[in-house]
C-alpha cells in the first residue's frame, strides 16, 4: 500500500502543525502521460501553425507579385487602347480628308480614265501613327495643290470643238483652235477651275464677254462667250466659284463656253486637265 502512494509533508512556520499530502502514484503517472501528450500536441500544433503561417506568407507574397504583374499588364493594355483610339481617330480624320478630295474632284467634273497601276509595292505597318500622320500631311498638301491648278471643265456639257487645227465655222479656213468649246444651255453657271486672281473681266474681241484668271504654278485660264460676267478684275476667286453664265456673245454660233488653259504664257490642251489618269 505504501508503494502505491507518495506522502508529501508540508511544514508550516509560526507554530502551525505540519500537514501531510498523500498522492497516488498511478494518478501521477496518468497526469504525467496526459501532460506529455498535451505538450506533444501543443508542440505539434505550434509546428503546424508555424508551417501554415509560412505557407500563407508565401502565398500572400505570390499573390502580391501576381497583382503587380496584372497592374503592369493593365497599364500596357490601357496604353494599347489609347494607341488604338488615337489610330482610329487619325484614320477617321484621314478618311474624311480623302472624301473631301473625292468630292472636290467630282465637283470639278473630273472623269476617271482607267489606266495601269505602277510603282513598287512597299509593305507598310498601317498601325503606325507616324505613317498615318504622314498620310494626313500628304492629303492636305494634295488637296491644296488640287485647288490651285485648273482641273475639270468650267461647265458640264458636250465638247463641240477640240484644241488643235479645225475648219473655222465662219471663214471655212483650216485654222488652229486654241481651246475647247463646251456646249451648254443658256444661263448655265460657269465656274472657275482653280482658285486665283481675276486679271480680266469684260468684252474681248472675238471672245465676247470674257473672264481671265491667273492661278498658281504659272497657270492662266480663259472663259469666253458668256452671257453675263459675275466677277470683277482684281477679285480673288475660289475653285468652283461662279464667275459668269453660258451665252453666245462675240464670235459664236450658239450657247457655249470657250475655255483655254495657259502655262507660263503658252497655251496648252485643256483636255489634259479635264481628264485625270490614276
Amino acid at each position: 500500500m505504501r508503494d502505491r502512494y507518495i506522502n508529501i509533508l508540508i511544514i508550516s512556520y509560526g507554530g502551525k502543525k505540519a500537514r501531510s499530502l498523500r498522492l497516488s502514484k498511478r494518478l501521477l503517472k496518468v497526469l504525467g502521460v496526459v501532460s506529455a501528450v498535451s505538450l506533444t500536441s501543443l508542440v505539434t500544433f505550434s509546428a503546424i501553425a508555424f508551417k501554415q503561417n509560412l505557407d500563407l506568407r508565401a502565398e500572400v507574397a505570390k499573390l502580391k507579385e501576381e497583382k503587380e504583374n496584372l497592374a503592369v499588364l493593365l497599364a500596357k493594355e490601357r496604353r494599347r487602347n489609347q494607341y488604338l483610339e488615337q489610330f482610329k481617330e487619325k484614320v477617321e480624320e484621314l478618311e474624311g480628308k480623302l472624301v473631301t478630295i473625292e468630292k472636290f474632284l467630282r465637283k470639278k467634273g473630273i472623269r476617271r480614265v482607267p489606266s495601269g497601276v505602277g510603282g513598287a509595292k512597299v509593305k507598310v505597318d498601317i498601325f503606325d501613327i507616324e505613317y498615318v500622320s504622314f498620310l494626313h500631311k500628304e492629303a492636305e498638301r494634295f488637296h491644296k495643290y488640287l485647288s490651285r491648278i485648273p482641273l475639270g471643265p468650267p461647265v458640264w456639257g458636250k465638247i463641240t470643238s477640240h484644241y488643235g487645227y479645225r475648219t473655222d465655222p465662219f471663214t471655212g479656213k483650216y485654222e488652229f483652235h486654241e481651246g475647247v468649246d463646251i456646249k451648254a444651255r443658256w444661263g448655265t453657271p460657269v465656274r472657275a477651275t482653280a482658285e486665283g486672281k481675276v486679271i480680266f473681266a469684260g468684252w474681248k474681241p472675238g471672245y465676247g464677254k470674257t473672264v481671265i484668271i491667273r492661278h498658281a504654278f504659272g497657270y492662266t485660264t480663259l472663259y469666253g462667250h458668256m452671257s453675263k460676267i459675275k466677277v470683277k478684275r482684281g477679285m480673288w476667286v475660289k475653285s468652283g466659284q461662279i464667275i459668269g453664265y453660258v451665252g453666245s456673245s462675240g464670235r459664236s454660233t450658239g450657247p457655249h463656253v470657250h475655255y483655254e488653259v495657259w502655262r507660263y504664257s503658252r497655251k496648252v490642251n485643256p483636255l489634259k486637265y479635264m481628264y485625270v489618269r490614276w
